[in-house]
């Protein structure tokens, strides 16, 4: 089987597929890195209710009957009183926004701004 790859690559395809394979881990890598550094908004009537650590496990009780659940880097609505449930069928999610219009809750998903220290 070596045998035949070798008469099917030549070096450059090689150094090809090496280079995809470390920009991929490189790209794999900054995506971890990214999920530990996310917080999640919750807005009910535009107004912000609770800012939390994406990595901390929390039940959210926004309004009676509207629950968001954190768990293992995720969000989600896990239940609502709107008519079609189109916010909870969402599912999780931890890179878009989870919006129930009827209810007019907004769960927002951002990457935290690190301070940068100045020293003079």
């Amino acid at each position: 089987m070596i045998k035949d790859l070798k008469k099917i690559l030549t070096p450059a395809d090689i150094v090809l597929i090496v280079i995809l394979l470390i920009v991929s881990g490189i790209f794999l890598w900054g995506m971890n890195k990214n999920y530990r550094n996310k917080e999640v908004e919750i807005y009910y009537h535009n107004q912000l209710v609770k800012k939390c650590d994406l990595n901390q496990d929390e039940l959210i009780e926004i309004a009676p009957g509207i629950t968001a659940e954190i768990e293992n880097g995720k969000v989600r609505m896990k239940e609502s009183t709107c008519r079609h449930q189109y916010c909870v069928k969402q599912g999780w999610n931890d890179h878009f926004p989870i919006i129930c219009v009827p209810n007019q809750v907004s769960i927002v998903i951002k990457s935290k701004k690190e301070e940068m220290l100045i020293t003079r």
